[in-house]
Order: structure tokens, then sequence, then C-alpha cells
């Protein structure tokens, strides 16, 4: 998902439009009912993603997620589907101007240096991370960093 909506802020830029990645973490099943983009379950250690804002005059900070329709296509049963299959029509007219409310954006940080941290700023915050004497640990290898992220909804 960095990866798609990294281009869509950089493609928004270069015409001159003021966009943002935003990091965050899908905490709750998805409205679409979706497996593929919501969590399934408490345990959301593996549920980062990354969505888009772009500026638009009058209306503000604009959400945008262009991964989320993607992984639509390629993920939803039968997979790859076609740009004008219902699921991914419906998908990708949600999710300009808004994102499912089952995520918590939690940065907008680029070239981050980590408070107390040995090591050279990170690209960007979007999972744990951790540093030993060796330096930082690979948040993306389950067998070296291992980690738990847990997400429930509370009632008042």
């Amino acid at each position: 998902c960095a990866d798609l909506n990294a281009l869509f802020v950089g493609l928004a830029r270069s015409v001159g439009l003021p966009a943002r990645d935003v990091y965050g973490l899908r905490v709750a099943p998805s409205e679409f009912g979706f497996k593929a983009l919501g969590a399934g379950s408490e345990v959301v250690s593996k549920a980062q993603h990354c969505r888009a804002e772009v500026w638009l005059a009058g209306s503000g900070w604009t959400p945008v997620d262009p991964a989320d329709v993607r992984k639509t296509i390629l993920e939803e049963p039968p997979g790859n589907l076609p740009m004008n299959d219902p699921k991914a029509v419906s998908v990708r007219r949600a999710l300009f101007g808004s994102w499912e409310g089952n995520w918590l954006a939690y940065n907008v940080a680029h070239d981050l240096k980590l408070p107390g941290s040995k090591e050279a700023a990170i690209a960007f915050l979007m999972y744990p991370q951790a540093e030993n004497r060796a330096g930082f640990l690979d948040s993306l290898d389950p067998d070296k960093f291992k980690y738990r992220i847990t997400a429930r909804e509370l009632t008042a």
C-alpha cells in the first residue's frame, strides 16, 4: 500500500496538488465485507495500512485509497477482477473522497529520526520498530522480530 499511495502522492504533487501519505492500522472488519480490507480478529499485528490525502481547494484534506482499490481487484474472489467488476466499481467509487472507518491513522512522517536511536532516519513509520546494539531489527521479518498488536472495540 505504501508504494501505490506514494505514487499517487507523487503524481498529485507533480501537478501542483498538495498530497501526503497517512500511515495507520486496520482495527475492524471492512464494511464492504471484503476480508482483505479489514481486520479479521483482535490480533492486528499485520494490519498496517497506508492511505493518502490530497488537498482540494474548498474541501481541504480529501482522503483517497488507491491501494485498497487495487487490493480488492487482486484479492477478492475469484481474483484478478476486471476494473468494471461490481466489487471493483463499488470500492473505486467509495474510496475517492472517503476512507472506511475501520482504520486508525497515526502519522504522516517521512525521514523520521526515532528518539534515542543511533541509526539513520527511517523513510516512514508504518510498522513497529526496534533496535539493539547491532542496529534496527527488520520489522518485516517475523522470524527475527516478533511483536503482537491487538485492538478491540470498547463501549461506553
